[in-house]
């Protein structure tokens, strides 16, 4: 199965392996291929930095943690609320 990262991640990955120089050593730090790594190294650090601004200039603003944690946990209590339905419902 082919993994998709996403240009934050690749991002935080090549400035890392600018700090360290060493493209095995920053494969495992974020547990990516070497050569997948050394892909992303041939597109460049810049490439990935405008497609990140493209993207942030098209979608919504990003949701914070606790916003999302917040939708988790509505949602759960729904679910819980009509599984409960669904068992009042079919028992009668």
């Amino acid at each position: 199965m082919k993994n998709f990262y996403q240009n934050h991640f690749k991002i935080e990955t090549l400035q890392y392996l600018r700090r360290v120089g060493s493209l095995t050593k920053a494969a495992r730090r974020f547990d990516v291929h070497p050569s997948t790594l050394a892909t992303w190294q041939r597109i460049g650090l810049e490439e990935f930095m405008k497609r990140e601004l493209q993207n942030t200039k098209t979608l919504e603003p990003r949701k914070s943690t606790h916003e999302l944690e917040q939708r988790i946990q509505r949602l759960e209590q729904e679910n819980a609320v009509l599984r409960q339905a669904a068992r009042l419902f079919f028992m009668c």
